[in-house]
């Protein structure tokens, strides 16, 4: 299925394709416990995923270990989705809040341990 998503305000807009969503994930480590988001069951394949096409519209928060680009809209705030590994090579992770037509909380949705990950601390 070809899914279409967007932050609140709507400047952030993205679009990837999946098979139908049916459930979600949660993680319970520090960031995403802060967050609330329901994300995407799995990363989705770079080659299935449309990015927002201006980055300048985007604030990004490196996270643990800096693989894990979490990008939000600059203007509303809104947390979009996660790029994992150098230029997204590994895939991206979405929140499920931002895909029209769609109601995250009405999802089957299970827990990510990401509490069980190893830390990476900033020096200093």
């Amino acid at each position: 299925m070809e899914y279409k998503a967007h932050c609140h305000c709507g400047r952030v807009r993205f679009s990837f394709r999946s098979p139908e969503i049916r459930t979600g994930k949660r993680c319970n480590c520090s960031l995403c416990s802060r967050r609330g988001a329901v994300l995407s069951w799995t990363y989705i394949p770079a080659a299935d995923f449309t990015p927002h096409h201006d980055l300048r519209d985007l604030g990004v928060y490196l996270w643990n270990e800096k693989v894990l680009s979490n990008y939000f809209c600059k203007t509303c705030g809104i947390f979009t989705y996660i790029g994992d590994g150098e230029n997204a090579k590994d895939g991206y992770r979405v929140n499920l809040g931002c895909v029209e037509g769609l109601d995250p909380l009405a999802l089957e949705i299970s827990i990510i341990d990401g509490k069980a990950l190893p830390v990476i601390e900033e020096p200093g």
